[in-house]
């Protein structure tokens, strides 16, 4: 595993223009984006009209460089490390929107539609996975002495330290899936045939999420024992080290003499395959075979929901919630389970509720 690539070091004096440049850069490709697809469809528009469309986000960026300014963060030198995790999502997200778009034009579907509505389920999903793993360690992030902690960038409140870990893949998925429910209702597309159409690409994308997960040592399993020829090993700079070597009892969980962790299931391998399982199985017999608007999202769900729970039995990260003996994981499972079941009955039986976006037309 290499947690951390190298580190991007922004020397003292180049803070503030570098965030101003990013965010000019940032609004300027949206609002282009825009306007191309706007008069590509015959609509009259300005560069107003564009900034005017993504308003909120202005909004947004326009209060984050305030506060680095506010906070004295962009006057110093910073030094960034570039993840291992951070770079495999990136590359998850971009070859999602790929394997989308490439579905999208195969169907009839507007393709730069498609990019858009993927902008808009990256910022839900960030959002959402982070609120999700907040949810459920709230006394980590609220308890006494714990809101306020020391970062790269100053002192923040700990929930802004994302790069601390703590970003849950079905807290991003309820947030993506909330966006494009919005997204799609405003824009007049069909929810379920679009959703078949970008499924595969998310089972594909947290194929890759999932070995960053890995890298980073995140989302770890339980100790495997010797007998377990890929057990992982993980050493003091992962988050598994980290958080074992934090509680009561270490000696359980580390190797003599602190070196790495015990053997540890890699449950960010069994569920990064499984999911590489899941996209062949959708794209090389669901897809073909579709009968109906919701079955390869009907197929996802339910599938999805069965391989989570098996890998939840080897997961050791208890750091995330445990009610009645079940994970977090495990329990909304069980809710995914019941999502995709009631997606194939409504599919095929061609409820219109659910075969536009939220009752769109």
């Amino acid at each position: 595993m290499l947690p951390v690539l190298f580190y991007v070091v922004v020397p003292e004096g180049w803070g503030k223009p570098l965030a101003v440049a990013f965010a000019v850069l940032l609004l300027a490709g949206r609002a282009v984006a825009w306007l191309v697809r706007a008069r590509r469809d015959g609509e009259e528009a300005s560069i107003l009209d564009a900034l005017r469309a993504d308003l909120w986000l202005a909004v947004a960026v326009a209060i984050a460089v305030a506060v680095l300014f506010r906070a004295g963060v962009l006057e110093r030198e910073v030094r960034l490390p570039l993840h291992s995790y951070g770079l495999l999502i990136a590359a998850a997200f971009l070859a999602g929107i790929w394997l989308a778009q490439r579905e999208a034009r195969r169907r009839g579907q507007d393709p730069e539609r498609i990019a858009d509505l993927s902008f808009w389920i990256l910022v839900a999903a960030l959002v959402g996975s982070r609120v999700y793993f907040i949810f459920v360690n709230w006394g980590d992030y609220f308890g006494a002495g714990r809101f306020l902690a020391d970062t790269p960038l100053g002192r923040m409140p700990r929930i802004l330290a994302f790069w601390e870990g703590g970003l849950v893949f079905y807290g991003g998925f309820i947030g993506a899936v909330v966006a494009a429910v919005w997204y799609m209702r405003r824009h007049h597309m069909p929810f379920l045939a679009h959703a078949d159409s970008m499924i595969p690409s998310v089972a594909f994308g947290h194929f890759l999420g999932r070995l960053g997960c890995y890298a980073a040592g995140c989302c770890w399993g339980s100790v495997a024992g010797g007998h377990l020829p890929w057990a992982a090993h993980f050493p003091p700079g992962s988050l598994a080290y980290q958080s074992l070597a934090g509680r009561p009892d270490p000696a359980r969980y580390l190797a003599p003499g602190g070196a790495t962790t015990l053997g540890l299931h890699p449950t960010q391998l069994y569920e990064a395959f499984g999911e590489l399982g899941l996209f062949l199985l959708l794209v090389l017999l669901v897809r073909p075979r579709k009968r109906f608007h919701g079955q390869v999202l009907a197929a996802w769900l339910l599938a999805y929901a069965v391989l989570r729970t098996a890998v939840e039995v080897f997961r050791g990260d208890v750091e995330r919630g445990v009610w009645a003996g079940l994970g977090a994981g495990q329990w909304t499972s069980f809710a995914i389970l019941a999502a995709g079941a009631a997606v194939w009955v409504a599919g095929r039986r061609g409820r219109p509720a659910l075969l536009t976006a939220a009752g769109a037309a």
